[in-house]
């Protein structure tokens, strides 16, 4: 950095991963991939010192330090993902109308939602991975962002409007997330 930081914080590259930097432009390589990343916040200045990212800042604002720590949290995502991978594990609910999935593309589509004749659909996003059994469905993939869309997208899609949910629980939900081995139930 040309003047010295007023504020920065440093993140460890794992020997996993490969990190390489390109101007504002992070890629990371592991066993399950490589993602990459463009932070154009002018705020910030990135630079790699041996097995380390360095992200500091010169101005001494709150909103400046923040993006520093938004930056290295995007970075130890981008490391686990490439190293570990993510997984959302959602299950099928419903009381009478047993609900159909089925993906098409980029797009799931959910039959018999709640007895209604059209199909409902929600937007896969990015490179995922699905895996459909009777009553659930598996996203996985490197990039937190777009598992965790898509599995909201899939969520929002089933979204009961104008009944009480207490008694219409019927849809789609996130029941299970995990990095790899660890598990973070969410139920």
């Amino acid at each position: 950095m040309s003047k010295e930081a007023v504020y920065e914080k440093r993140i460890e590259i794992t020997s996993e991963c490969q990190v390489s930097l390109e101007g504002k432009t992070i890629t990371v390589t592991g066993p399950k991939g490589t993602l990459q990343r463009s932070f154009p916040e002018p705020q910030t200045t990135i630079k790699i010192e041996g097995n380390e990212v360095i992200v500091g800042t010169h101005v001494s604002r709150k909103r400046a330090r923040a993006l520093v720590g938004t930056v290295i949290a995007h970075l130890r995502n981008m490391q686990l993902g490439v190293t570990l991978g993510y997984e959302y594990e959602m299950k099928i609910v419903y009381s009478h109308f047993p609900i159909t999935v089925e993906q098409q593309g980029n797009i799931m589509i959910i039959k018999n939602f709640i007895g209604e004749r059209g199909n409902r659909s929600a937007n896969l996003i990015g490179d995922i991975d699905i895996r459909i059994t009777e009553d659930e469905i598996f996203i996985s993939g490197i990039n937190i962002e777009h598992v965790s869309q898509s599995a909201a997208n899939i969520q929002q899609a089933c979204r009961i409007r104008d009944k009480d949910r207490r008694v219409f629980m019927d849809g789609i939900y996130v029941i299970r997330k995990t990095k790899g081995e660890e598990v973070k139930s969410i139920v």
